[in-house]
């Protein structure tokens, strides 16, 4: 399958010439799980430089996320592209006792726009589509944030690399999730010899990560914001404090409503399983 949009060949070389002229930026409060995050230095909210496309190009761009969302990811991905939350992510993990947390470093900063050229084309583009894609959404030689192609782009770069630890993962007994820059490898058992090995496959791959945020725990983990601790979920104390706040009382009563579905359904399981081994006992 192409990509074949009608296109303007004008915008295509006034994006060349000045791609500049298609962005502005501002600075945004950075935001999680539905509050913002502050500096505990000065007290004072942490700032994001978003770069947004004009409406023109925005416009283009979401047309080109429409289509590119037609290619399935692994099924370690979660978030952004695929549509899983970051319950889904920490959900995955919630069984196991040993937890291995990595943040990946500037993430759409690091994926050029040569690497998306050759992700597009690996994808089954031809060379002047892929580069036709690569020149509406990067700037700057790199994925801007902001974008509405920027996440769906950086998930299929970092596709590759999550196979492969998805399949080194395997092999070992260890869980793994990737949450759009947020990596998770969960075992019941201790694999913390394993880890170097990780973050050289990431290194190798071209990805850097935050060492200021690589985390080994055991039974007690924040995986994407979420508490998962001994088979159970919970919201940080962090989160819960600012409940007068309306985007985290939305996220709070989000969480609560998944989670007793997801109680639910685990209370189902366990009662037609035991029904299940009741019939059993009877005929024998």
């Amino acid at each position: 399958m192409h990509w074949s949009p009608i296109i303007s060949t004008s915008l295509i070389k006034d994006l060349k010439l000045s791609p500049k002229n298609f962005y502005h930026k501002h600075l945004r409060p950075k935001m999680k799980y539905g509050a913002p995050q502050i500096d505990h230095s000065n007290n004072s909210c942490r700032l994001r430089i978003v770069t947004k496309p004009i409406y023109s190009l925005k416009m283009l761009q979401k047309a080109v996320k429409a289509y590119l969302d037609i290619f399935s990811m692994p099924y370690c991905m979660h978030g952004g592209a695929t549509g899983d939350s970051n319950f889904d992510n920490a959900l995955v993990h919630i069984n196991n006792r040993f937890y291995y947390t990595i943040d990946l470093k500037n993430f759409f900063g690091t994926i050029s726009n040569s690497r998306i050229h050759q992700t597009l084309i690996s994808l089954g583009h031809t060379w002047h589509e892929a580069r036709n894609i690569t020149r509406i959404a990067t700037l700057d030689g790199c994925l801007p944030q902001g974008a509405p192609t920027s996440t769906i782009l950086a998930c299929l770069a970092f596709s590759p690399t999550a196979l492969l630890l998805e399949d080194f993962c395997k092999e070992r007994n260890i869980t793994f999730t990737v949450y759009i820059d947020d990596l998770t490898f969960s075992s019941p058992n201790c694999f913390k010899h394993h880890t170097d090995q990780i973050i050289k496959i990431i290194k190798t791959n071209g990805f850097c990560v935050n060492h200021h945020k690589i985390h080994y725990r055991i039974n007690n983990c924040e995986i994407t914001g979420i508490i998962v601790n001994k088979g159970q979920l919970t919201l940080p104390n962090k989160i819960l404090k600012n409940l007068n706040k309306a985007g985290v009382k939305q996220y709070v009563a989000s969480f609560t409503d998944r989670y007793e579905k997801y109680l639910l359904s685990k209370k189902a399981a366990l009662l037609s399983q035991s029904g299940f081994v009741a019939r059993r006992g009877i005929e024998l």
